[in-house]
């Protein structure tokens, strides 16, 4: 038996909301993971986290974070 418009319509939007929720869920799952990273990472006299490059000019939270934040700041 054939959907009406109506149903179809909703069954439609429960699709949409579902892949949002799940692309949500994504991006809190690696927020929480870099997180936990850099709540890792040296801290200075204050207590504050050093999010810096190292000796040699390396730096792995930074580059990640960016990637994450252009990846997910709609």
């Amino acid at each position: 038996m054939p959907l009406d418009p109506a149903q179809r319509h909703q069954i439609e939007q429960d699709a949409i909301t579902a892949a949002w929720e799940a692309d949500r869920l994504a991006a809190c799952d690696g927020a929480i993971a870099l997180l936990r990273e850099i709540a890792d990472l040296d801290r200075d006299d204050d207590g504050d986290v050093i999010i810096g490059t190292d000796a040699d000019g390396y730096n792995d939270p930074m580059p990640r974070i960016a990637t994450f934040l252009a990846t997910y700041d709609r």
